[in-house]
């Protein structure tokens, strides 16, 4: 069977380069040929006053990109912050989102999330698309029809011992005095429905310490040891 590609769709905040290091660690790891949605902190800004459904055209670009040079049918996508929200309304399916109905699960076999805020925040600019996206795309939705979902939490500040941790967890729960990985808290990041993994001493991003995709035995850590990135791609998750 072919070894399906990767493709990695990142944060907010974070530019493409910013996945270098991640993308060359994936590639050693699963054998892939790993791709980076195209997608900058730009976009995300214009995607907040405009809808994000031209981000989401981004995720589907990247994937026929990736599909076009593989004998593949399928790829595995890796979303890291937001891109894992942006990564869900792909999968989709109906209804339509932003004009466009991607059903982008017919061409995913797995979703891997990396410190994505999935649980809708109880005030704040991110409720409103949060719950567009839970409310039309819940959980682990396509899960049944054989779909993988891992989501990936980092638990590296606690935010009982961390004012500053404590108020970015309060932009996505209502009591952030509780584990995180410094912006996300661990029980916003853990899909309904899918697999979960709490990973020890994993910041959100690089700028607050060690992050999920600081380098091949971070990532290890994360990826399914011995994956050929197809078929039951969780479930063998290295402790």
């Amino acid at each position: 069977m072919p070894v399906e590609p990767v493709v990695i769709v990142g944060g907010a905040t974070q530019w493409p380069g910013n996945y270098r290091g991640l993308a060359d660690a994936l590639g050693r790891l699963s054998g892939a040929e790993v791709h980076v949605a195209g997608i900058t902190p730009l976009d995300w800004a214009a995607g907040y006053l405009r809808g994000f459904g031209q981000l989401v055209f981004e995720v589907a670009g990247a994937v026929d990109r990736a599909l076009l040079g593989s004998e593949a049918k399928k790829v595995v996508l890796v979303g890291h912050s937001a891109g894992g929200l942006a990564c869900r309304v792909f999968i989709g399916g109906d209804p339509p989102y932003g004009g466009r109905r991607y059903s982008g699960h017919r061409r995913v076999s797995a979703l891997i999330t990396l410190g994505t805020p999935h649980a809708t925040p109880p005030r704040g600019r991110l409720a409103d698309p949060i719950s567009r996206v839970n409310d039309l795309f819940p959980g682990a939705l396509h899960k049944d029809a054989g779909l993988s979902y891992l989501s990936v939490a980092g638990s590296a500040e606690d935010g009982s011992a961390s004012e500053k941790a404590r108020r970015r967890y309060e932009g996505f729960v209502e009591d952030g005095r509780t584990a995180g990985d410094g912006v996300v808290p661990v029980g916003a990041a853990l899909l309904p429905g899918s697999e979960a993994l709490v990973l020890e001493g994993l910041h959100h991003n690089r700028r607050l310490g060690r992050w999920y995709g600081s380098d091949e035995e971070t990532v290890s850590r994360w990826w399914p040891e011995g994956s050929r990135v197809g078929g039951s791609l969780v479930g063998d998750v290295r402790p």
